[in-house]
């Protein structure tokens, strides 16, 4: 339990949760672009067809992701036999779980109001300029991931509504007081084991594959050894930001700039505050700041306090005096006091901040004003140009919209309107696509068959703020299948690896039999030259020890004193541990902290969390019907 309890924001089941909470648009602009009727299809769920390519691109976000997990130990683990494969499988499952229960809310009839919607993207960051909501920051980031305000509009609806779902199935998990106490024994409990590691490479055999084996596993997998569809494209772009040199600004355009944007150039108030300070964080010290702060009341001098009994020595002697400031500058409390004093009523009370407690004396204000043209004049000048080169962007961006849809069968046009050079790509799929054009708004586009076909221009695509490009088809290579001349060598590495884990396989078996009956297997370890380690002392904790391994030794049956349990693994690099659990040692800790029994509780809540939804994702998936590409 506990080894899920940890996994419980790692595991697969977990990621698909996590997938589907997150926002399903950041998603959507990556599938889509393989959608549609055209395209083709790598399964069908319940009459409703995935596309071949969203499953690919769910592939390479699973393989990016045990890239990242893994670091260099991933090049062995994905040569590893079958492990392309696995990994394809598993990206399956993902799509069709979000497909599943996609269905599933529109089936329960679970409704999102539009109201709702408005505010949830009202509170995106994406959209926010300043902490505030921006409908032209939104409609720029639309047009760049394609999507109509309807459509995303609908999107969120949907992702919220797959929350409502999880909300309901998940969110009524709770703990008992007895299944803490019990977790947190398991936790801290630790076994000591012997492990044998087994290489696969050891177990290689050298006899030379027949042409018939490789033929054979040729033909059996030839999945394995397709290329990717490709496309090279014709592409210009319209950089904004290269526009500076075309952009010329007058002193009278500053002016008007100035006079037109005003507000944005005025010096913020400022504030000169004294102040007395106790230090500490206890009722003694605020006790202590409340006597002054009667003093205080009564007539006493404020300077004269402060040099006597301000602990902040610094400014204790310059009559409690500090430098000016502006807003948000201090603690948020000692800031929040500061600005609300008045000129009427100078003195504070007794202010608690992160360095104990204050009390605050207004000594003057510096008014908030606009700043004359003369001392914001380089500020004024790079925003007035900025401002002309927006405008002469976005009327090169109309041009080029329209060039484009004119003059359809080439650029040439296009690039005359934007005085730049036609670019050109190699031949690239979607997984391998240069920097510029991995953009999945353009990916979209190029990888569209009615595109494609048409072989007509694309119409602006926004790569980013005051950044787009065009796009048109050159060439296009279909999925196909390499030669076997191609991968020969490929298959002889994948059979050679095949062989050895099957032999490997084997042999640690073979051992597992002989331990069970009780038999001495030291003969065969002699003779492969291998030798348990010394026993070894694991805890939950262990984060340097292969998982894999780990899992089998806190898996494993509580071992007597007159026979150890055994078990075997595969690693997570592809070769063999057979585990020897010699003892266990309980421990009973003391569980009092407030903290620690909140993050157990959590964590079970979690893994029980888990288990509803895997039994949700199951009783769906065998429901459903779900026929793949091959049926």
């Amino acid at each position: 339990m506990l080894d899920k309890m940890r996994e419980g924001a790692q595991g697969a089941t977990a990621k698909i949760i996590i997938v589907v909470i997150i926002l399903s648009f950041t998603l959507a602009g990556v599938s889509s672009y393989l959608g549609g009727s055209n395209v083709a299809v790598a399964v069908v769920v319940n009459g409703e067809e995935i596309s071949k390519a969203s499953v690919d691109q769910a592939y390479q976000n699973e393989r990016s992701r045990l890239e990242q997990q893994y670091g260099e130990q991933f090049a062995l683990l994905a040569a590893t036999p079958d492990f392309n494969q696995k990994i394809r499988q598993q990206a399956t499952q993902t799509v069709i779980s979000e497909r599943l229960l996609t269905q599933a809310i529109n089936d329960m009839g679970l409704r999102i109001g539009d109201e709702q919607v408005k505010q949830e993207m009202r509170k995106m960051p994406e959209f926010q300029v300043d902490g505030k909501f921006n409908n032209e920051q939104y409609l720029s980031l639309l047009r760049r991931a394609s999507y109509t305000p309807a459509q995303f509009s609908e999107s969120v609806k949907q992702d919220l509504a797959r929350r409502q779902l999880l909300t309901m199935v998940l969110g009524s998990e709770f703990s008992l007081p007895m299944e803490v106490a019990q977790a947190n024994r398991l936790q801290a409990q630790k076994r000591v084991a012997r492990v044998l590691t087994v290489k696969a490479s050891d177990f290689a055999e050298t006899d030379p594959l027949s042409e018939q084996e490789i033929s054979t596993y040729y033909n059996n997998n030839s999945q394995l050894f397709q290329t990717a569809e490709q496309v090279s494209v014709d592409y210009v772009v319209l950089d904004g930001s290269l526009l500076a040199d075309q952009v010329m600004v007058s002193d009278a355009d500053l002016e008007k700039y100035y006079d037109l944007h005003a507000s944005d150039y005025q010096r913020s108030e400022k504030r000169k505050v004294a102040h007395i300070l106790v230090l500490g964080d206890n009722n003694a010290a605020k006790e202590k700041a409340q006597v002054i702060l009667a003093e205080l009341e009564k007539g006493a001098d404020f300077a004269q306090l402060a040099a006597e009994k301000s602990e902040d020595s610094y400014s204790a002697e310059n009559n409690g005096e500090l430098d000016w400031f502006e807003r948000g500058v201090m603690d948020p409390a000692f800031d929040e006091a500061a600005f609300e004093l008045t000129k009427e009523e100078p003195l504070s009370g007794v202010v608690k901040s992160q360095f104990g407690y204050h009390i605050i004396k207004l000594v003057d204000i510096q008014e908030s004003k606009t700043l004359p043209l003369s001392e914001v004049k380089a500020q004024v000048e790079d925003a007035a140009k900025q401002d002309k080169m927006n405008e002469l962007y976005y009327d090169l961006y109309q041009r080029l919209s329209e060039v484009a849809f004119e003059m359809p069968d080439n650029l040439d046009e296009a690039a005359k309107v934007l005085g730049v050079d036609i670019e050109h790509s190699e031949l690239f799929s979607a997984a391998e696509a240069p920097e510029l054009l991995a953009d999945d708004a353009v990916l979209k586009v190029v990888f569209d068959s009615a595109f494609r076909e048409d072989r007509m221009n694309s119409e602006p695509i926004e790569l980013a703020e005051n950044k787009a490009i065009v796009v048109h088809i050159n060439d296009y290579q279909a999925v196909a299948l390499k030669p076997l001349a191609d991968v020969s060598e490929q298959i002889i590495e994948l059979l050679q690896a095949e062989k050895a884990q099957e032999n490997t396989e084997q042999f640690v078996k073979s051992l597992m039999g002989k331990l069970n009956a009780q038999e001495s297997i030291e003969k065969l370890l002699t003779e492969k030259k291998l030798a348990f380690s010394s026993p070894l002392t694991f805890t939950r904790n262990d984060s340097e020890l292969d998982y894999r391994v780990m899992q089998s030794v806190f898996k494993l049956a509580k071992p007597t004193a007159q026979q150890a349990t055994y078990d075997w693994v595969t690693t997570t690099t592809g070769d063999y541990a057979l585990i020897e659990l010699n003892s266990v040692q309980e421990l009973d800790p003391e569980l009092s902290n407030g903290d620690d029994i909140q993050q157990i509780e959590q964590r079970l809540e979690r893994l029980f969390s888990e288990s509803t939804y895997q039994a949700l994702s199951m009783a769906l998936m065998a429901n459903a019907d779900i026929k793949y590409a091959a049926e």
